[in-house]
């Protein structure tokens, strides 16, 4: 998305071809046109380039070289922050934001390092900022800007919530001028900035041990989660899932068939969600998958004991939608969907058990889960179980 920022900014004349890096054979097709072996890549009259910065750096000699700097000492400084990214904030990321997508096990010890070393790196951005520039390198945008918004961004999103932002003025104001810039909102979408921060699951722990925490959860919830004042429910929820979640083909059809004669309607509601587009939005699988990924990851993980949900991106190229059908406890939205940050962004609507049409929808949602599968008039193109 970095190379997308910087072609908008540039006004580029290029395509953008989405890869889908969940098809290994396309994915391994594109690869072999790179000298790397890796995406992205850009195609040129003379040959291929590979790697995002190989890539921008390309771009920007050929339609705007003062991105790069004027003088030989703006083109230092410009260096010297990317070089600062990738050396140091990028190890704070893969600390502190790698384990939150599963890229990289939890350690609590160095993630609490990177912490303090990110709030040590974020105050010397301040600092520079506090020249009164609008940018990096004063009033106009350069490369050393773009990098950093990259970098920063999923601080922003999933780590640093706002009163620790506010230690950071002018970074926190830089920050938002480009989030709100057309050409950062082209590439990346909407940045949502974070309400309560987003802290990974520790996957090295062992099976009893996800025992014993989920009887204290569970304890715990019964005193804390409103859900648990409800009236019992003959409807079991952690049942259901693992029989959709497990099994294949044709047997989610029986399941959702069977779910009708079980479902409690008093103790459990059924519900679409769309993500509303902005009108950049839905052109890139990617940019929307990051999208649904994100929406996923600020749910609380503990709202799987009251939860069940497919969500996914539905679509073609240049008009994709994410979209979803989630049952849960209660018959209102929750909290828990409330607090999260896109739900603003979020059509959200109730649907009538009793009504054919809703339940169609319903077994489309739960049982079509092959890519290209038609779900309410759209092709599947990406999905994950909530």
């Amino acid at each position: 998305m970095e190379v997308l920022h910087t072609a908008y900014i540039l006004k580029a004349d290029i395509n953008f071809e989405d890869a889908d890096l969940e098809d290994t054979e396309k994915r391994n097709t594109y690869a072999q046109k790179t000298p790397t072996s890796t995406l992205p890549f850009l195609e040129t009259p003379n040959e291929n380039i590979a790697e995002s910065n190989s890539i921008e750096y390309f771009l920007i000699n050929k339609y705007n070289p003062e991105l790069l700097g004027k003088t030989n000492f703006e083109k230092a400084k410009i260096n010297q922050w990317i070089q600062f990214c990738s050396c140091e904030i990028k190890k704070c990321l893969q600390e502190i934001i790698f384990p939150i997508f599963n890229w990289r096990e939890v350690n609590k010890e160095l993630a609490g390092r990177a912490d303090k070393n990110l709030d040590k790196y974020l105050s010397t951005l301040e600092k520079e900022l506090n020249h009164g520039n609008k940018y990096l390198l004063g009033k106009k945008i350069t490369l050393a800007d773009i990098v950093l918004f990259r970098y920063l961004r999923f601080f922003m999103m999933l780590h640093m919530v706002e009163e620790r932002r506010n230690k950071f003025p002018k970074l926190s104001k830089w920050f938002t001028n480009i989030m709100n810039s057309p050409e950062a909102v082209e590439a990346y979408g909407r940045t949502v900035l974070c309400k309560r921060q987003i802290k990974p699951q520790n996957i090295k722990i062992d099976r009893a041990q996800k025992i014993e925490n989920y009887k204290k959860i569970c304890k715990i919830k019964k005193e804390e989660n409103p859900l648990d004042l409800l009236p019992p429910s003959s409807f079991d929820l952690n049942e259901f899932r693992k029989k959709m979640t497990m099994s294949k083909g044709g047997n989610k059809d029986k399941i959702v068939d069977k779910f009708w004669k079980e479902f409690d309607p008093k103790g459990y509601s059924l519900w679409f969600m769309e993500y509303q587009n902005l009108e950049s939005e839905g052109k890139k699988l990617f940019r929307m998958n990051n999208s649904k990924n994100f929406f996923l990851e600020r749910i609380d993980e503990d709202f799987k004991n009251y939860a069940f949900g497919v969500h996914g991106v539905y679509g073609n190229e240049g008009d994709y939608k994410v979209r979803g059908v989630w049952l849960w406890r209660g018959n209102e939205i929750p909290k828990e969907i409330k607090d999260n940050e896109y739900y603003e962004y979020m059509t959200i609507r109730k649907l009538k058990h009793e009504d054919n049409n809703d339940r169609a929808l319903v077994k489309d949602f739960w049982t079509q889960l092959q890519k290209g599968d038609k779900v309410d008039g759209r092709a599947l193109a990406e999905f994950s179980y909530y």
